[in-house]
């Protein structure tokens, strides 16, 4: 039986270097700009058994309306996934014993995303529900020549041909010298489904200050003609780059400067000495058929909720119902305000 007591931050950070599953998501320099990103109460944790440390778990706490809920990681806040940093053989139990801590913190659900599939018969039976999701992670073991001739499809291939013949340059970019032009490029995206993007204007600058200060994030930026027309965000750490956010201007697709950029993040990470790239989900389906493309394996991973009280159930099934409606709504009165105020 796993216990959950307060872990020290140079404890987390010794912890944590020595778990295999260990993500740049679980560094504390992630965790703080998680915390920046969500508003969200960070508690780091530690899981004894026995007397013995058997891992730790980063607990973050916030509120919607009336609720309280936990997560690892919330929702919406720069991470594909977290979880707690235990043997596999634990995760379960792991999983349990914050479900309990967040009960004593007062939340009334907790949800988690792992970038692996712990035994679903083992979630279920300690009262998770369990979605099984995938993303597309490219092994880069082989190197760059080995991976344009067996990764990429012809198609894939020839788009990167394209790029470069029509005079498309990607080169790392500083994020804050872009951010006007990323964020316009942001926000057109998501206008078509009449939302606003994820992440705020100041979500991105803070990402940007991470840059600045030399923190574990690349951006890289496809110019045609001098203009931005591509451009993605990549934290890397722990021998994976992830291909966290990404923007396009619609004008200038006909040269194909998304195949480019992605490639040259697959050279760059191979020069790195980067083992993997997790271009982070698959169920958008003509992205998912531009992910793969490029030859990446399909990996599942896996997404748990488990409601710590009756109520939370009927308030998360209403908030499934009413929240895309209500997001909608509120971006359609932002944009009247702007239009009327200019």
């Amino acid at each position: 039986m796993l216990e959950v007591a307060p872990c020290a931050d140079d404890e987390w950070d010794r912890i944590a270097s020595a778990q295999a599953r260990a993500t740049v998501f679980h560094t504390r320099e992630w965790l703080e700009l998680i915390v920046a990103v969500s508003g969200a109460e960070l508690r780091l944790c530690r899981f004894e058994a026995g007397g013995r440390v058997a891992g730790a778990a980063a607990l973050f706490l916030f509120r919607r309306g009336p609720f309280r809920l936990a997560a690892s990681p919330p929702p919406q806040a720069a991470v594909p996934y977290l979880g707690p940093l235990v043997d596999d053989a634990l995760a379960t139990q792991a999983l349990a014993a914050l479900c309990d801590e967040a009960r004593r913190q007062g939340a009334v659900y907790f949800e988690t995303r792992l970038a692996f599939e712990p035994p679903q018969a083992d979630l279920v039976a300690a009262g998770f529900a369990v979605e099984a999701r995938a993303t597309f992670v490219l092994d880069l073991a082989p190197g760059p020549e080995v991976l344009w001739e067996r990764s990429l499809t012809s198609a894939c291939r020839r788009a990167v041909r394209k790029a470069e013949s029509s005079g498309v340059i990607v080169e790392e970019a500083d994020l804050e010298e872009i951010l006007p032009r990323y964020y316009a490029m942001a926000e057109s995206v998501f206008a078509k489904w009449d939302r606003p993007p994820p992440l705020s204007l100041d979500d991105y600058r803070r990402i940007a200050a991470a840059q600045r200060r030399g923190g574990p994030v690349k951006v890289f930026a496809a110019r045609l003609e001098g203009v931005v027309v591509a451009a993605g965000i990549f934290p890397h750490g722990s021998g994976a780059v992830y291909y966290l956010d990404g923007v396009s201007d619609p004008s200038g697709q006909a040269a194909r400067p998304n195949n480019l950029l992605h490639w040259h993040v697959i050279q760059w990470a191979c020069g790195a000495g980067v083992r993997q790239y997790d271009m982070v989900g698959a169920g958008i389906a003509g992205v998912a058929r531009f992910k793969e493309s490029f030859g990446p394996a399909l990996v599942p991973y896996t997404y748990a909720f488990r409601n710590l009280s009756q109520l939370a159930g009927v308030a998360r099934a209403a908030y499934a119902r009413l929240a895309p409606a209500a997001r909608s709504l509120q971006y359609g009165l932002g944009r009247l305000l702007r239009a009327t105020r200019s």
